[in-house]
């Protein structure tokens, strides 16, 4: 079965819906996607006041054939893809905190496989001062932050 980009964009994400993404005080923490106005609990922008949340980019690599099939339009290509998660968290509070945010986000991840993606590793990175961020599609100012990251490498197979 072949599975198109979008298809394994959604796996990642149904993935990390489906997860109690929680901070230290087991509060939920939001997630955002690029392009959207609203996160997962349905708030439309930033608090005022600081809080946790989690910025998600999906982002795929074009493939090398990984198998001809019978003509034009049966091969496999075996496609890389990144999902790079950004925890942020209110400045002062702690690089433990946005870390420990990640690796919830990592662990999802870790030699993860179902008929849609194959997950290889999961690593997760400390960060720094929010105001040094640009990530693509968060239109909301994050110097108020401090963030640790992951990235998940993974693959899917498409056919065509």
């Amino acid at each position: 079965m072949g599975v198109t980009a979008s298809q394994a964009r959604q796996a990642v994400r149904s993935r990390i819906a489906n997860a109690s993404i929680l901070d230290s005080k087991s509060n939920a923490v939001p997630v955002r996607w690029p392009n959207e106005a609203a996160d997962s609990l349905g708030n439309a922008a930033l608090p005022d006041t600081p809080a946790p949340f989690v910025y998600c980019e999906f982002l795929v690599q074009n493939g090398p054939i990984a198998a001809f099939g019978g003509g034009a339009g049966n091969n496999l290509y075996r496609n890389h893809a990144r999902l790079v998660a950004y925890a942020l968290v209110p400045k002062n509070t702690g690089l433990d905190e946005a870390e420990m945010i990640a690796e919830q986000i990592a662990a999802l991840f870790r030699s993860y496989r179902d008929d849609t993606i194959t997950c290889f590793e999961a690593v997760v990175y400390p960060g720094g001062d929010g105001a040094a961020l640009h990530p693509a599609g968060l239109s909301s100012p994050v110097g108020s932050y401090f963030y640790a990251s992951t990235e998940s490498s993974l693959v899917f197979d498409q056919i065509g």
